[in-house]
């Protein structure tokens, strides 16, 4: 009796395990033929991976090339980045000012693959024109590192941001046809939160007296000083990175935040900041940063940071720098 009886709870652990074990294959199953079903993404920058994830909600599964903290002029695919964008349906990335390297990656692409370049939606801003613009405050000098023809941070401008945004829902609709309503309904959403965004930075520059900021780190903002039509200083050129800045221009800085009473001086995210400090020290003025978005911590992608998020944390920082009281 004892013997048929431990038999009996052998075969009923053997079907618990047996019961579980096919559960697992189905769900392993489930969500494979799930993402097969998925239009593969792979965004080179953060903005455009947010703008793929906002619009193409669970229809897609993006892939953000760029690791976290990587500078984007510098970076090289690895074989890994390779096999992933040879699996994708659509490659987005912002033209080859901000990726140099994308021409020999997409070289190496298959031909089925989409290529979508978003700076072919908007009109790109010349460096060498935009310093001779402002070339008052902002005088160029001829230093070494790296230069663009054009400023590539083309998102800074919320104006463009929505260009982008509309470029990469043009492109799911052509590559997904049965889901166009789907992302056109999530890509009007997305663009009505970007335009919020857009007018409450227009308002609060309007609510200022000085209209003025200065910048003691990396300069990415020419689209941004373009549109709400900033007057600025910068230690650093607009068509410059890995570039320490000279005496000179950091003096320039000093003195347009001393004659103006300028309370912040701003720096670029992931930087240690050290040339705004100096300037800070010097002016009584305080260091914050005005994030550039082209790249996140895997802390803020575990958050959820969305390029409205952190646009909105520099709307906060503009708010302190312009001195604007929204009570």
């Amino acid at each position: 009796m004892f013997v048929m009886k431990k038999n009996i709870l052998f075969i009923v652990a053997l079907l618990i395990i047996f019961t579980v074990f096919l559960a697992v294959i189905s769900i392993f199953s489930n969500n494979e033929n799930e993402n097969k079903d998925k239009v593969k993404i792979v965004a080179t920058l953060f903005p455009q991976y947010d703008f793929a994830k906002q619009i193409g909600g669970d229809k897609v599964n993006v892939i953000l090339l760029l690791p976290s903290g990587t500078e984007s002029h510098t970076y090289e695919p690895t074989p890994k980045d390779m096999v992933n964008i040879n699996n994708s349906d659509l490659f987005i990335y912002t033209g080859k000012e901000m990726e140099p390297w994308a021409d020999e990656v997409i070289a190496g692409m298959k031909n089925d693959i989409k290529v979508l370049d978003l700076s072919k939606c908007v009109e790109l801003i010349k460096s060498e024109d935009f310093e001779e613009e402002h070339e008052s405050e902002h005088e160029h000098e001829n230093e070494e590192g790296h230069h663009h023809t054009y400023d590539p941070h083309i998102w800074l401008n919320p104006k463009y941001a929505i260009k982008m945004a509309e470029s990469i829902k043009d492109e799911l609709c052509k590559i997904d046809p049965d889901n166009v309503e789907y992302y056109t309904n999530n890509a009007n959403k997305y663009i009505k939160e970007i335009q919020d965004l857009d007018n409450d930075f227009e308002q609060t520059v309007n609510l200022s007296v000085k209209r003025k900021i200065a910048f003691g780190g990396a300069f990415a903002y020419a689209y941004f000083i373009e549109r709400y039509d900033l007057d600025f200083a910068s230690a650093y050129d607009s068509c410059g990175e890995n570039i320490e800045p000279s005496t000179s221009k950091v003096k320039k800085v000093i003195d347009y935040i001393n004659k103006n009473k300028l309370p912040v001086v701003f720096c670029k995210e992931y930087t240690n900041g050290k040339v705004a400090q100096t300037i800070a020290e010097s002016t009584g003025a305080k260091v914050l940063v005005f994030n550039t978005v082209h790249n996140v911590s895997k802390k803020e992608i575990e958050n959820d940071a969305s390029y409205v998020s952190i646009m909105r944390e520099n709307l906060n920082n503009l708010e302190i720098a312009l001195e604007v009281n929204n009570e």
